[in-house]
């Protein structure tokens, strides 16, 4: 099961799979303006938090690993605050994440996605399309 899809249902909401409303969109002749307003998108730190657990990471160790401060990082986990584009993309490299995922990701967190002609992006991309581990990745893209 996709980690993008929603679980529990939000305030009597009906849980869709993005690929599943996109679909409809598509396929339908008509535009279903309650099936966008009942699939809403989890909470990013919602979303954080079960990539956490579906890699076993814990809190401290996933600060440690962003190299945060350590409430900050809490902050962070617990959707306090709003993690950077950075900061997701280094996530996604830690969850391991394929591009197709990283780039849900980053959408789910309202961040741009990858783009090839940018050139911290295209190391990025590299790195996950080649395998590379989270120290490698992040050596490899940030230096």
């Amino acid at each position: 099961m996709s980690l993008f899809w929603t679980d529990a249902p939000r305030k009597g909401r009906m849980a869709t799979d993005t690929r599943d409303l996109e679909r409809k969109l598509r396929e339908e002749h008509f535009f279903d303006e309650s099936a966008v307003l009942d699939s809403q998108a989890p909470d990013i730190h919602v979303l954080i938090n079960r990539h956490l657990a579906a890699c076993g990471l814990s809190h401290a160790e996933v600060i440690r690993r962003l190299n945060v401060e350590r409430s900050y990082g809490y902050q962070l986990l617990n959707g306090k605050r709003v993690p950077t584009r950075e900061q997701m993309i280094k996530l996604g490299l830690l969850f391991g994440l394929a591009l197709e995922e990283m780039q849900r990701f980053l959408k789910t967190a309202g961040k741009p996605i990858l783009y090839v002609r940018n050139l911290t992006d295209a190391r990025v991309i590299y790195a996950v399309e080649h395998g590379f581990d989270f120290d490698k990745a992040c050596d490899f893209v940030w230096g």
